[in-house]
C-alpha cells in the first residue's frame, strides 16, 4: 500500500500514478484506430492535469465533498452551484463560492474537460470585431461566460465564410462545445445546414431564422424602420431618402422594407434614385450622402440603416453647408456610444445590443447543459431615442 505518511510521499505518489496513466494511454494508442486525433487530445489533458495538480498542491487538496459538509448540503449541489447552473438558490450559490474561497478550493478545468470531453470553449463569428456595433455584444457575452467558466473563441470573417478556417477546424475537431453567429448574412445557409448536421449547439443574432430547432434572438428590423420614417414624415418631411445597407445582409432588406411601407401607406414613395446602399461603414454612408445631395439636393429627411454610416452622412451634409435638423434632418439606426456625441446628437433607434449578447450565451449554456432544448426564438424590443438631430 502506498504510503501517504508525509506531503512529498503525496507528491512522489501522484506523480508516478500520472506517469502511469500517460503509459497506459501510450500502449492502447498502440492498437487503437485513432482517425479523429484521441490520443494526442489525451495525452494533453493529462499532462496539463499533471502540471495543475503540482501547481495547486501546495495551496488546496479540499474536495466538493469538504465544501458541502461545511455547507450542509450535497456535493451535487456545490457542483451545480460553482458551475453556475441553474435550480440552486442564490443565497445558497454565495454561501458555497464564500464557503469555497475560504476553504482555497481550486476548480480543476483539466480534469472536468478530461472527463465531460467538453472544451469549455464557445466560438463567436462576427464581420468585423472592431466595428463599434459589436462592442455592447461582446461585453453581454463576455459577463455570462466569465460567471459560468467558459472562455470566448472569436472569429472576425463572417462576412465571408471560406475564410473562417480557424474556427471552423475548431468545429470540426469538436474543440468548440458552441457558436454564437453575429450578422444576417444571407449565404450562410449551408454553413447552419452543416452546424444542424452535426449537432453543434448555435445561437443567430440579428436574425430570425425560421425553421426548427434553430436559436435566434432578434428585433424587428422592419417595424424599426417603418418607425424611423414615420417619425420623419410625422415632422412634415415627403423628401425622405435611405441610406440602405448591402443586400446580402437580411437586416438591410427588412429596413428597406419598413422605410418603403411608411412612404406607401403616406402616398409619398420616391423613385428609387431616393436610395443608396452602402455596405454598413462610415465611408460609404459619406459617399452615399453625396449621391443623394447631387441627384436630390431638395431632399429633407434621410433615414440611414446603421449609426455607422450616419456619421458619414452627418460629415457630408456639414460640408454641403447644409443645417441639421433645420435643412435636412437625420435618424440612424442601432444607437452606438458615439452617437449621444454627434453633431448635433444623433435621433436613431436604439437596439438592445448588450441583451442580446448575454441573452445569447444564456441560451446557449442552458441548452450546453441540457436545461433547455432548441428552437429558441426572442425577439427583443427596439425603442427610438429622439435627440436633436431630426
Amino acid at each position: 500500500m502506498a504510503d501517504y505518511s508525509s506531503f512529498e510521499n503525496k507528491k512522489r505518489i501522484i506523480a508516478k500514478q500520472f506517469e502511469l496513466i500517460k503509459w497506459v494511454v501510450f500502449y492502447i494508442s498502440l492498437t487503437y484506430d485513432d482517425r479523429n486525433g484521441f490520443i494526442p487530445y489525451l495525452l494533453g489533458e493529462v499532462k496539463q492535469l499533471h502540471q495543475n495538480a503540482e501547481y495547486f498542491w501546495g495551496f488546496s487538496m479540499v474536495t466538493i465533498k469538504d465544501i458541502a459538509r461545511r455547507a450542509g448540503v450535497s456535493p451535487s449541489v456545490v457542483s451545480r452551484a460553482l458551475n453556475n447552473k441553474y435550480g440552486v438558490k442564490e443565497s445558497t450559490r454565495q454561501l458555497i463560492k464564500n464557503i469555497a474561497r475560504e476553504m482555497n478550493y481550486y476548480p480543476n478545468a483539466a480534469a472536468r474537460r478530461l472527463v465531460t470531453r467538453k472544451s469549455g470553449m464557445i466560438g463567436v463569428m462576427m464581420a468585423d470585431i472592431s466595428e463599434p456595433f459589436y462592442t455592447q455584444i461582446i461585453k453581454g457575452m463576455e459577463y455570462v461566460a466569465s460567471q459560468t467558466g467558459y472562455t470566448l473563441l472569436f472569429s472576425n470573417s463572417y462576412d465571408n465564410l471560406e475564410k473562417t478556417n480557424v474556427l471552423q477546424k475548431m468545429i470540426v475537431t469538436e474543440n468548440v462545445d458552441g457558436l454564437v453567429i453575429v450578422g444576417s448574412n444571407r449565404q450562410d445557409t449551408s454553413f447552419i445546414g452543416m452546424l444542424l448536421e452535426r449537432k453543434i449547439p448555435f445561437v443567430l443574432i440579428e436574425r430570425n431564422f425560421k425553421k426548427d430547432k434553430v436559436n435566434c434572438i432578434w428585433i424587428d428590423n422592419k417595424k424599426a424602420a417603418y418607425t424611423a420614417t414615420k417619425f420623419l414624415l410625422e415632422k412634415g418631411h415627403k423628401k425622405i431618402a435611405h441610406i440602405a445597407g448591402n443586400l446580402q445582409n437580411q437586416v438591410a432588406i427588412e429596413r428597406l422594407a419598413g422605410y418603403t411601407q411608411a412612404l406607401k401607406e403616406s402616398g409619398v414613395l420616391e423613385p428609387n434614385r431616393l436610395v443608396i446602399h452602402g455596405n454598413f461603414v462610415c465611408e460609404d454612408g459619406y459617399r452615399a450622402m453625396q449621391e443623394i445631395l447631387r441627384a436630390q439636393p431638395d431632399c429633407t429627411g434621410v433615414f440611414v440603416a446603421n449609426d455607422s454610416m450616419t456619421y458619414g452622412a452627418l460629415q457630408a451634409i456639414h460640408e454641403a453647408g447644409f443645417a441639421i435638423p433645420q435643412d435636412i434632418a437625420v435618424v440612424g439606426f442601432d444607437d452606438l456610444e458615439f452617437s449621444a456625441f454627434t453633431n448635433p446628437p444623433l435621433t436613431t433607434i436604439r437596439q438592445p445590443r448588450y441583451e442580446m449578447g448575454k441573452k445569447s450565451m444564456e441560451i446557449l449554456i442552458k441548452i450546453l447543459q441540457g436545461e433547455e432544448k432548441n428552437g429558441i426564438n426572442l425577439c427583443l424590443p427596439f425603442e427610438l431615442i429622439i435627440r436633436n438631430s431630426a
